[in-house]
């Protein structure tokens, strides 16, 4: 019988640290909601594994191992055993990438000491509480709050985030994923200890500058209120690198859209329960390994473009620069020093974590980056595993992974820079988590 335990801790940072997301600086000034680590423990009583989840926009390997190898050193956990994944908000906490600003780095100091020591306590305090338990998986389907934000225009090229109502849309270049996969778990009398679920979208939801673990966070809550305060929701991003919540045939979204969004998908992992299946006691599976994938070119015309950005726009503070054509020149200053530290800090080769866990009949397919929607849904295809889970971000960052097709000027998530692994990326990937897998 399978023994499990979850664990959870907040990590709200100081006011002011910058959130991570986008270009431009954000200080933190308030607290939406409060930021958490969370932490699954299963074993089977031979081999145990640890999923650990943070309201992160991401996190770098370095961290990872940093943080698995303080589970492993507390708990004999093998390090190859942990997950680390990012839940990808873009106003959580700053636990990747670089400072951007001197303030920024005053207020952050000593937290990047701190923080991975306290998420590796929570799968350190889950394994101390390990406990027979009832596992069971169900599948729910959520529609209707993700949609492809590439497009295909009129002009026959297409552009990411074109706008809403923008009368030049012809159609999505890809589908949606709406599975709602669920690991539900009971302690021996029954009671609700936890949850693992996944969906595909953006965690973009949130406007402004206040802390927040976006929809997630409210999908968290409205549980805890069914199943009490202990209940702990891990929650891991999906196949969504193409994938958010911008519906672009409406005029704009209430300022509580996100947490209308973390409500439904609650109502619809309750709903699933219903049809809920028991997981096999067949054990604990778990493989790591590193694959090493050449990272993609940049021509010497982008190169000097970004060099001729950076020299001449004076960059303007307090504003959200993102890939929609507003403020255009502080976007084209953003992506070219997102170009130029791409260029100049990273090997012609990187090493990418993949990892595969089994828990029973529940297969975890898991991801670094993130993945375009196709990808996800291919490997679920191929895979024929009718329990799974297909998670991202998890173990490292390595920019977006966009399909062959998807590689134009107009696309952000192919700009070098904000795409880091060259074309056949995904495809690479998903055959070894398949060959991992049997």
């Amino acid at each position: 019988m399978f023994k499990t335990a979850f664990y959870e801790r907040e990590i709200t940072p100081p006011l002011g640290c910058d959130l991570p997301g986008y270009f431009n600086v954000r200080p933190g000034s308030d607290v939406k909601d409060r930021l958490m680590a969370k932490a699954c423990v299963i074993s089977d009583g031979t081999e145990t594994i640890a999923l650990i989840a943070l309201d992160s926009c991401g996190i770098a390997n370095k961290i990872r191992n940093e943080i698995a190898k303080r589970v492993s050193d507390y708990t004999g956990i093998p390090e190859s055993n942990v997950c680390v994944g990012a839940i990808h908000t873009h106003t959580g906490i700053p636990a990747y990438g670089f400072n951007k600003d001197e303030e920024a780095k005053k207020n952050q100091e000593g937290y990047f000491d701190i923080f991975p020591k306290i998420i590796a306590d929570c799968a350190i305090l889950a394994y101390k509480r390990l406990e027979e338990s009832e596992l069971t998986y169900a599948l729910g389907n959520v529609e209707g709050i993700s949609f492809c934000r590439d497009y295909e225009m009129k002009n026959s090229t297409p552009r990411t985030n074109p706008g809403r109502l923008n009368p030049d849309i012809v159609g999505p270049m890809s589908e949606t994923d709406n599975e709602l996969p669920v690991l539900f778990i009971r302690d021996p009398k029954g009671n609700p200890k936890g949850a693992i679920i996944t969906f595909a979208c953006h965690l973009d939801c949130v406007d402004g500058t206040e802390y927040s673990g976006d929809f997630p966070a409210e999908t968290s809550k409205q549980l805890k209120k069914l199943y009490g305060e202990d209940f702990v929701t891990v929650f891991f991003m999906g196949t969504a690198g193409d994938i958010n919540h911008f519906n672009v045939n409406t005029a704009g979204d209430s300022p509580d859209h996100y947490r209308k969004m973390g409500q439904k998908v609650a109502g619809e992992m309750v709903r699933s329960l219903a049809f809920a299946e028991p997981v096999e006691d067949s054990g604990v599976k778990c493989r790591y390994e590193i694959l090493n994938i050449d990272r993609t070119q940049v021509s010497e015309e982008r190169i000097a473009w970004a060099k001729h950005n950076i020299a001449t726009i004076k960059e303007v503070k307090g504003i959200k620069i993102a890939a929609d054509n507003t403020a255009q020149d502080q976007y084209d200053l953003g992506m070219s020093k997102s170009l130029m530290r791409f260029v100049e800090n990273n090997p012609e080769v990187f090493e990418v974590p993949l990892q595969f866990i089994q828990i029973g009949d529940v297969k975890f397919f898991i991801f670094p980056s993130e993945i375009f929607c196709y990808f996800g849904l291919d490997l679920k295809e191929r895979s024929g595993a009718k329990k799974r889970f297909v998670t991202t971000y998890c173990n490292g960052g390595y920019g977006y992974v966009p399909t062959r097709e998807m590689f134009y000027d107009t696309i952000y998530e192919s700009k070098p820079g904000a795409n880091k692994l060259n074309a056949e990326a995904g495809y690479i990937m998903v055959d070894k988590l398949l060959e991992m897998s049997k």
